[in-house]
């Protein structure tokens, strides 16, 4: 899909393998137009990648589906969700990044100054004292572009 300054971005790393077998930890980027289709892509797809990585039985995705659902309607924000979801998945997958490219922007988290710092290095002008500076709205397709060139670097 192409990007928009309002995609979504999911981006989630197998943990059921030793991580120094490859560098990026088996980690997968995917993006969405909007929030919805993400929500949709985490009770589908990764739900399915994570029954494949634990050789679920249908019963269990089903079981895990609804669990996923009632772990959202329960939280009060998107990361508390992800973080919920998380602690059901460990030792398979984990989701780092479950959000906009605007939230990536501003956020001041881990991934989302990393990615920053990227995109500073990268595709705008380093500013010594603040590497991890916020990104303004018209320069957010590079950050885009920061966030894969990030993940290509295996540092996650």
């Amino acid at each position: 899909m192409s990007r928009l300054i309002d995609s979504w971005a999911i981006v989630h790393i197998d943990d059921s393998y030793n991580a120094s077998v490859l560098g990026s930890r088996g980690t997968k980027l995917h993006w969405f137009g909007g929030r919805h289709d993400a929500i949709n892509f985490i009770y589908d797809e990764y739900l399915a990648i994570l029954a494949d990585t634990g050789e679920m039985e249908d019963e269990l995705i089903f079981a895990a589906k609804k669990r996923f659902k009632v772990l959202q309607e329960q939280t009060f924000s998107d990361a508390e969700w992800i973080e919920n979801v998380n602690e059901l998945t460990i030792d398979l997958r984990h989701i780092i990044w479950f959000g906009s490219i605007a939230e990536m922007a501003e956020l001041d988290n881990n991934f989302a100054r990393n990615v920053r710092r990227v995109y500073w290095e990268e595709f705008g002008e380093l500013d010594e004292d603040d590497p991890e500076a916020f990104v303004p709205e018209e320069d957010r397709l590079d950050l885009s572009e920061a966030l894969v060139e990030y993940l290509r670097r295996g540092e996650v």
